[in-house]
């Protein structure tokens, strides 16, 4: 249903793209999110520093595609497939995982 608030217009591709991320996961974005969380906790605990009072909004809407978007993300595309990058297939689809997990690039100092 079209139901929102009064006077309110509805993005529909927009909604379209939040649904299809909302199933996803990426590593990265946990990584920062749970840095923040773990040092605002070490803050209100130590009393040392002051913790975040405001809201935080993250959005990363630009990391993906702005043509051809309708062929890119699908349904079929963006389905889970069994495998631990289901999170970042819901997000970004299957064909970019494909073309990632091809790359044979080797990063010195980048972890370990």
């Amino acid at each position: 249903t079209k139901e929102v608030a009064a006077g309110a217009e509805l993005d529909e591709e927009l909604v379209r793209e939040l649904a299809f991320q909302a199933t996803g996961d990426l590593a990265p974005v946990n990584a920062f999110i749970g840095g923040l969380a773990a040092q605002e906790v070490m803050k209100a605990v130590s009393g040392k520093f002051t913790p975040i009072t405001q809201w935080l909004y993250f959005d990363a809407l630009e990391c993906l595609p702005e043509e051809n978007r309708d062929t890119l993300l699908t349904e079929e595309q963006c389905r889970p497939r069994n495998s631990r990058y289901d999170g970042q297939i819901a997000v970004f689809g299957a064909e970019l995982q494909e073309k990632l997990g091809a790359q044979k690039y080797f990063v010195v100092g980048a972890g370990a």
